[in-house]
């Protein structure tokens, strides 16, 4: 059977001039950054992320209240490396007093920025008065941003949806409450809180809050591909756009964006050759944070998008979920990739493949 070589993993260099975007105070490399998802966007992922061109990336949001209260399990989540900057730091608070104390605390590990999330439709959010609740109270959301902005030294920038359903969207009056009340930037998910992740994202919505406030405005929602944000930039005007689900076993989109926007081509697609050190490079730093046991656990919902697509992986998924130790899980890695045609692997398929794409 042939084995897999090893294969480069990008370094992390600057990227040329014409990629680079200024947010607020920081100067990005690349317009292309990573959504902060809650279970995914941990420290590994964020490097490999930085590695393979991603502007900026957001930890997994935290709680204020437990932040605030020098909660363990909150401070280990926001704990980054050098190599990840810029980055920064998401958390969700529900009052202003609860936004400066969970601000001035997060400033303390000296992140680029610190993101107040009012997107958030999970129920357990929403029931706390948090999230995309905050949405419902435009005077209160931004009462939170100001308070924020003034307990810290550091940029702060916010992410919202559209509104909380189809009959109060209210992006427009929100994106401008929250340059006044002092954010950097605002990101819009495109999506109203009824909606969750269901449907295809509204971007003319992006586009009108973009229209109407003077800060930078990253587009967030159905980013699948390089195209689609390429497609999101130029037709809604915003300046970054914020990838997600897009980004789950495939840090392959960061370079293909940066590419299709130097060169007008995406690039090749990964080998099975490169999925598989790319997979490997990540267990191994998800092992080094929290240990073998808790990182080859934490590691399978990231492996399994790796192969998502990719041909008879469904008996791979099936035999390596079983195995805890790390050489259990690279060796069956090495076996399944390498028994792959060593060709270019399919690209993820954009979420307008069946539908317009807007103008």
């Amino acid at each position: 059977m042939r084995m897999l070589s090893a294969v480069q993993i990008p370094s992390l260099t600057k990227a040329t001039q014409p990629l680079s975007v200024q947010l607020g105070p920081i100067r990005l490399s690349s317009p292309a950054v990573l959504a902060p998802m809650a279970g995914y966007t941990d420290s590994a992922m964020r490097r490999l992320c930085r590695r393979f061109g991603a502007g900026m990336v957001f930890s997994e949001m935290l709680s204020g209240e437990g932040t605030r209260r020098n909660n363990e399990k909150t401070f280990k989540m926001a704990s980054f490396s050098e190599e990840e900057r810029p980055v920064f730091i998401q958390f969700f608070a529900t009052n202003p007093q609860q936004a400066s104390d969970a601000a001035r605390v997060l400033s303390q590990l000296e992140p680029d920025g610190l993101d107040l999330n009012f997107g958030c439709p999970v129920k357990k959010i929403i029931l706390a008065c948090g999230g995309s609740a905050l949405l419902k109270d435009v005077s209160l959301l931004a009462r939170i941003v100001e308070a924020a902005v003034k307990a810290t030294h550091v940029p702060v920038s916010v992410k919202i949806r559209s509104g909380w359903d189809i009959r109060s969207l209210n992006a427009v009056p929100v994106a401008r409450a929250v340059e006044e009340a002092g954010a950097a930037w605002v990101t819009v998910h495109a999506r109203t809180r009824s909606e969750f992740f269901q449907g295809l994202a509204h971007w003319e919505w992006i586009g009108e809050v973009k229209s109407a406030v003077s800060i930078p405005v990253i587009g967030n929602g159905d980013v699948r591909t390089a195209s689609d944000a390429v497609q999101l930039l130029n037709s809604t005007g915003c300046d970054a756009v914020m990838i997600g689900r897009g980004a789950m076993g495939y840090p392959f989109i960061f370079r293909e964006v940066n590419s299709l926007l130097l060169h007008g081509d995406a690039g090749a697609a990964p080998t099975p050759m490169e999925r598989c050190e790319c997979a490997t490079e990540q267990l191994k730093c998800m092992v080094e944070r929290v240990g073998e046991s808790r990182g080859v656990k934490e590691f399978r919902k990231h492996l399994l998008a790796y192969v998502r697509g990719l041909q008879n992986s469904a008996r791979f998924k099936n035999e390596v979920v079983q195995y805890l130790t790390v050489n259990e899980v690279t060796d069956s890695m090495n076996r399944y990739f390498s028994s792959l045609p060593d060709v270019p692997t399919p690209r993820p398929e954009s979420a307008f493949e069946q539908a317009p794409l807007y103008e």
